[in-house]
């Protein structure tokens, strides 16, 4: 055997010892303190992606909140003071009693021609929670009640009448004595439409009454302090409360008032019971003079002449943000101006929205 041939050998077997060997114990920590790093790495962007996908579902739900909230105030205020047919304007408006006890609580009183027929205000709001309205409960402070009443656009055949429910006819037929008729569905409805023959159709009545509780769930063992906008409506000849959107914090409107009878509303004020002299003040000149003077024929009439109303709506997150401080003020309107900060670790944003009556601007245009 030559000496190169020796020389290859014993060189094969030194790799093939060393190779055997396996790493040294410096290599072997230096490849575990490697590894460890990168798991810590990956592990930091898992939970930061866990985190921002946490932040943007709240945010996301917030969104989804307020902007149904929005959706759901402007959708009944544009129907607000509807009776089921043109020419409400010659009837006269008056209080309606929230929570009614009775359908003559209801504000709608036909009179034989030529009385004045009343109906109830399209809106008004409410300083304290109503007598008679024992699902009313744990309402936020400083937010606005709100009152809604008209019908159902939903029209009724006679024949297809709820007993439990209440009606309102509006008569069509220019020989009939009463402009409309209201009763419960066990009740005889017998105005007719304009051939004075057919009768006509029922609409059924609708009385709202928009509020924010401080809780979804307030009673029992589920109570919550969840934020919650509640509905209670005239239901079956009762008050029903219905919990609409979680997570609304404050409810505020501003009202806008047609001071010359065009239609259109002329100045915004947040108390037409009692103005407040800064906000009129503002107010253009109107030809007669607008009288804002406070009394209760006055309230009426600044009531009857809301064409418009401004919506501000606070939503927050129904969970906290680890991390974040909410120092922001918020605008809400006339009536209590910005709220906030309030310190504390939920996210917040206002959502707003001006909503015409187009039941009272649209006869006035």
């Amino acid at each position: 055997m030559s000496r190169t041939t020796a020389s290859i050998r014993h060189t094969h077997r030194r790799i093939s010892g060393r190779a055997s060997r396996g790493f040294t114990l410096v290599e072997l920590m230096v490849a575990i303190t490697l590894g460890l790093f990168i798991l810590i790495g990956l592990i930091s962007l898992l939970v930061s992606n866990v985190v921002s996908r946490s932040e943007l579902d709240k945010s996301s739900r917030q969104i989804e909140s307020g902007r149904y909230a929005i959706q759901l105030l402007s959708e009944d205020l544009q129907n607000a003071g509807y009776v089921g047919a043109s020419g409400s304007s010659t009837f006269a408006g008056v209080n309606p009693t929230a929570c009614p006890a009775a359908i003559a609580n209801l504000g709608y009183v036909p009179q034989t021609s030529p009385g004045t027929s009343t109906v109830p205000l399209p809106l008004y709001a409410l300083t304290a929670v109503p007598t008679g309205c024992a699902g009313i409960i744990n309402v936020q402070p400083n937010t606005a009640m709100l009152v809604v009443s008209r019908v159902n656009t939903n029209a009724v055949a006679t024949t297809a009448k709820v007993s439990t429910e209440t009606y309102l006819q509006v008569s069509s037929c220019a020989t009939d004595t009463m402009p409309f008729a209201i009763g419960a569905g066990t009740a005889t409805f017998p105005l007719t439409q304009k051939n004075c023959t057919t009768p006509e159709f029922l609409h059924k009545v609708v009385q709202h009454i928009y509020f924010v509780a401080t809780c979804d769930v307030c009673s029992g063992a589920g109570t919550d302090t969840t934020p919650t906008l509640k509905m209670a409506e005239y239901v079956n000849g009762a008050m029903t409360i219905t919990p609409l959107v979680e997570g609304i914090e404050n409810l505020q409107f501003d009202y806008g008032v047609d001071m010359d009878g065009d239609g259109a509303p002329d100045c915004y004020i947040s108390n037409p019971n009692a103005p407040s002299t800064t906000e009129t003040a503002a107010c253009p000149a109107a030809t007669p003079a607008y009288d804002w003077t406070t009394s209760a024929a006055n309230a009426t009439t600044n009531w009857s002449n809301v064409m418009a109303v401004r919506v501000h709506v606070l939503a927050r997150n129904t969970e906290a943000s680890a991390g974040w401080v909410d120092a922001k003020k918020y605008d809400m309107g006339l009536a209590i101006g910005q709220v906030g900060p309030f310190s504390d670790t939920v996210k917040r944003h206002v959502y707003s929205a001006v909503v015409r009556l187009y039941n009272g601007s649209g006869q006035r245009e």
